[in-house]
């Protein structure tokens, strides 16, 4: 019983002094920078507002953004245009189909302009803002979106 109770005991000294020994080393040598010289110069930073408007992309993670105003990019398209001129709702069969081709073509649409323009978020007009004074305004890319819509389904 005697050995047990040293072997449990000697056993428990190793893990303290591992655990100290452990907190040692990250106290003395702790994790970042040497200095703070070693970072990059960030670059323009700004802030999702509403995360619901944001189209493609991370809200969270994101360097470079755009808008779009969805309302004028669906309004471009020929199946929208058909769902508002004939007065569909939800209750309509041909409004989901219309609308499901609609939102494809949206969809499209915003990942060609993302690519083209290099951007890593695109969100609705009013979803992003600049973090700071000097920062400039969220690039507006609806134009660019409406011309590249698909012709065809």
């Amino acid at each position: 019983m005697a050995a047990r109770a040293s072997w449990a005991r000697e056993a428990l000294s190793v893990v303290v002094l591992c655990a100290t020994g452990f907190l040692g080393v990250q106290v003395a040598f702790p994790a970042g920078p040497a200095c703070a010289d070693d970072k990059a110069p960030a670059g323009p930073s700004y802030r999702v507002v509403d995360p619901s408007l944001v189209y493609l992309g991370n809200p969270r993670l994101f360097k470079k953004p755009l808008s779009v105003a969805a309302d004028r990019v669906y309004r471009a398209i020929p199946e929208y245009v058909e769902i508002l001129a004939k007065n569909l709702t939800d209750k309509d069969v041909r409004y989901h189909f219309l609308m499901k081709k609609a939102s494809d073509k949206f969809v499209r649409a915003i990942r060609d302009v993302s690519r083209d323009l290099a951007c890593d978020l695109v969100a609705g007009s009013g979803a992003v803002l600049p973090e700071t004074a000097d920062t400039p305004a969220v690039p507006d890319g609806t134009d660019a979106a409406i011309a590249r819509l698909p012709s065809s389904p």
